[in-house]
């Protein structure tokens, strides 16, 4: 049996997790307009937040990035190389990064998306950044 206070803290704690993407992500779209999909999810797939400039399926981008990010972690554990931090994934149209953010109690997945109107090497920059400032929130809240 569940713990009532201990489900109330859990759902305290996602919604201002929530709170903390969703105001992030808003400012990534103002201040970088051609990154045209953000996407925070926690590792097992569950999204937090989402940003798209064109319709898509924030539930199923979670589950993709969230896979994608463990296929990663696996090759990483594999080849005995630590944690994957980040990939991209590159597409003829389109680029992905896709970034690992630490978190105090579990780790979440952060995935941006790009046309070719943005270098990739700024797309990724930013992608880091964004998933370091998450963290930091993370961590100063627990």
């Amino acid at each position: 049996m569940h713990d009532s206070n201990t489900t109330t803290t859990a759902i305290k704690e996602m919604a201002e997790l929530r709170v903390i993407c969703d105001r992030e992500l808003t400012e990534l779209s103002r201040n970088y307009p051609e990154i045209s999909l953000a996407v925070v999810a926690s590792a097992d797939a569950r999204l937090i937040s989402f940003k798209s400039a064109t319709t898509r399926d924030g539930n199923r981008l979670a589950a993709m990035t969230g896979s994608l990010l463990g296929l990663c972690d696996s090759l990483a554990r594999e080849l005995s190389a630590g944690t994957c931090q980040s990939t991209v994934v590159s597409m003829d149209d389109y680029t992905c990064i896709i970034v690992h953010i630490a978190g105090p109690h579990y780790p979440l997945v952060l995935a941006t998306g790009v046309d070719r109107s943005i270098m990739l090497a700024l797309s990724r920059r930013v992608a880091l950044d964004l998933a370091a400032r998450i963290s930091s929130h993370l961590y100063s809240s627990s």
